[in-house]
């Protein structure tokens, strides 16, 4: 526990220290709300939600993907300030360094998500059907952001190429999950790609929490993104070891 707790405060001052980008993937999505707002309002006739839910939604996902950079920076700082071997070489088990970083990552983006929903609940009015839903979706689509940031942090070398990708795998899983744009403006072949996100399934996730519809496909698509994170990871530490 002392080695958890030891671990988890590092992470936390590291997290203090820069706090820059997360909260401007925080901020920049709050103007963006009232923006986009009156556009899904307008595009948005019919779908059982309100331009408010759908903007947010739209902005949790997107931002949170940025942020996904984010996170993995934060463990690929430990390999390029090569302190990662002192870490691995101290009586801390493997799981127990992963996540006592991921811990204070992984509240950080659940308060990202949360500032957003928070302001469209003050500002528009917006309830959702069952609190119960969205707290939910917030913490599987956090989970799923976590654990495919750490698989980046370990395929990539450089900071440099982690912001790179990360911009670039933002972008278009924003686009192409009908985050940006929604899905049905699409050409057929970006709608059709649009499952192979996972921006896809963390939008209709939230919509499904705000709506009060069905969430055990796309809670199980975003615990498959998640997995595979998990895989990757897994594998590619085992490769660079070997």
């Amino acid at each position: 526990m002392s080695s958890f707790a030891t671990q988890f405060r590092h992470q936390l001052i590291l997290v203090r220290r820069d706090p820059g980008p997360l909260l401007g993937y925080t901020l920049m999505p709050l103007l963006l709300i009232v923006v986009l707002k009156p556009m899904f309002d307008a595009l948005g006739r019919g779908s059982g939600l309100g331009g408010a839910a759908q903007a947010t939604s739209a902005m949790a996902v997107m931002f949170a993907l940025f942020a996904l950079k984010t996170v993995g920076a934060m463990l690929l700082d430990e390999r390029t300030w090569r302190t990662w071997d002192r870490l691995r070489a101290s009586p801390a088990r493997a799981h127990t360094i992963l996540l006592a970083k991921a811990l204070p990552v992984f509240c950080v983006l659940v308060v990202q998500q949360a500032v957003l929903f928070s302001f469209t609940i003050a500002v528009y009015g917006l309830e959702p059907p069952s609190w119960g839903p969205l707290i939910g979706v917030v913490i599987a689509w956090s989970a799923c952001i976590l654990l495919l940031g750490t698989a980046a942090a370990t395929l990539v070398r450089t900071p440099a190429q982690l912001s790179a990708a990360g911009d670039l795998f933002a972008l278009a899983t924003t686009i192409i999950g009908g985050a940006l744009v929604p899905s049905y403006l699409l050409v057929s072949w970006l709608r059709a790609a649009g499952p192979v996100s996972p921006g896809y399934w963390g939008l209709r996730a939230y919509h499904a929490a705000l709506s009060g519809g069905a969430l055990a496909r796309p809670l199980a698509m975003l615990g498959a993104f998640a997995l595979a994170g998990v895989v990757a990871t897994v594998a590619i530490a085992r490769r660079k070891v070997a």
